[in-house]
């Protein structure tokens, strides 16, 4: 919604203002926001500074990957180099362009990030929609939002002979008409609404699992007697509890 109003400001104040619009950039094609993007990011590991501070306008709105929305002011307070011990490179990649006539553009891309923190690899991929408004001093970016790309997690090695007991159906409640059900086929853990869509489950601790595939992580809760009572599904900041069924 915030930023279909920016638009919507972007494109009223091209209507009132056509003399001005005539002395702003036109269009610049896709190879222009290629360069100016990746010159953004590729000042984030040195905190070069200066880079964001002529992009972003003044009256700019960041959203980032952990929900916090930010002004221009905000986002540059904090700005600074990689911590001793750690380096990285991004390379943005897919970007795609739709201009808004000749006052504003949207940019879709994906930023591809290796980061090695005092000697660990992490990989990250991100997509980010940037949009841009005219200026009489350039194109500058008025909105960012920036959202991380799921992939599944790395398994953990477990003691897999406590997998039996994790084995059965699972229901949200006597009402529910689905249930999550979890197999153990050829020495893999599986779980799923039943067994030709179930994927595997990712050990992360010998109760906690990553279900490929998703967002979602599935915590098993003993029920004190050395068997499972009930499975809870994580995702986005919630908690849904899904009791065993049967023994």
């Amino acid at each position: 919604m915030r930023i279909a109003r920016i638009l919507l400001a972007i494109s009223m104040a091209a209507a009132s203002s056509g003399a001005l619009a005539a002395k702003k950039p036109a269009i610049p094609d896709p190879a222009w926001f290629q360069k100016n993007t990746q010159a953004l990011y590729d000042a984030l590991a040195p905190g070069t500074k200066s880079v964001w501070q002529k992009a972003l306008a003044d009256d700019a709105v960041i959203s980032d990957e952990d929900g916090r929305v930010q002004t221009k002011a905000e986002l540059l307070k904090d700005f600074g180099p990689l911590p001793p011990g750690s380096n990285g490179s991004i390379k943005v990649i897919d970007l795609k362009v739709l201009p808004i006539g000749t006052v504003g553009a949207v940019v879709d891309y994906i930023i591809d990030e290796h980061e090695d923190v005092q000697g660990q690899s992490l990989h990250t991929q991100y997509t980010v929609t940037d949009v841009y408004r005219s200026q009489l001093t350039g194109w500058k970016i008025v909105a960012s939002h920036v959202t991380v790309v799921p992939r599944d997690m790395d398994p953990v090695p477990v003691d897999k002979t406590g997998w039996p007991a994790l084995v059965g159906e699972y229901r949200v409640g006597p009402q529910s008409k689905h249930s999550y059900h979890v197999y153990l086929r050829e020495g893999a853990l599986l779980g799923g609404a039943d067994e030709q869509t179930a994927t595997a489950l990712i050990p992360l601790a010998p109760l906690v699992y990553f279900q490929s595939g998703s967002i979602h992580t599935m915590i098993f809760v003993p029920d004190g007697k050395g068997g499972i009572a009930e499975v809870r599904e994580v995702h986005k900041y919630n908690e849904l509890v899904m009791k065993r069924v049967g023994p």
